[in-house]
């Protein structure tokens, strides 16, 4: 769980982490947030030191975005399961909801999590539209879905320390 007190400043030379790999961050005169050609850094407009937060709030919603896009059609199809819609937006504290109507929602911090960790999220909560619930009956479809749920979610727990924006 997040609060405020874990939010990090966005200070060049301070980590940040996409698909689970650690990224330094590094002001130039960059007009958005990319990649350096190395893939070692994530460069950030300096122009925009004091909107911090929120410009890396919208670099990490749109690559969740990316992510969910990719690996939603492919788990729908696997599980045979439809949600009515799909998004994403920021949360402190949940990594993704289902409601009743079949409605999902995507926290924008996934892109900071591993490949593999994402693609968990993706499938419990997919896993939702059969079972609106935590009961043996929900785990069992996780289960049947990806034999290595209890690793990756294990994993979950150790990358979200680092997931804090």
């Amino acid at each position: 769980m997040t609060t405020d007190a874990d939010k990090r400043s966005c200070r060049e030379g301070e980590t940040f982490p996409y698909l689970g790999r650690p990224l330094l961050l590094k002001y130039d005169g960059t007009d958005k947030v990319r990649f350096s050609d190395d893939g070692a850094y994530l460069l950030f407009p300096a122009n925009r030191a004091h909107e911090g937060h929120t410009v890396l709030l919208h670099w990490y919603t749109a690559r969740t975005e990316e992510i969910v896009r990719h690996l939603l059609p492919l788990w729908s199809k696997k599980l045979s399961l439809r949600p009515r819609s799909a998004g994403v937006r920021y949360a402190k504290t949940r990594w993704g909801s289902c409601n009743a109507r079949g409605d999902l929602s995507f926290n924008s911090r996934i892109a900071m999590l591993s490949p593999h960790v994402a693609e968990y999220i993706v499938v419990h909560e997919l896993c939702h539209l059969k079972q609106m619930n935590h009961s043996k009956a929900f785990w069992n479809e996780v289960a049947a879905a990806l034999p290595d749920w209890s690793a990756l979610r294990r994993k979950l727990r150790q990358e979200e320390r680092a997931a804090v924006l």
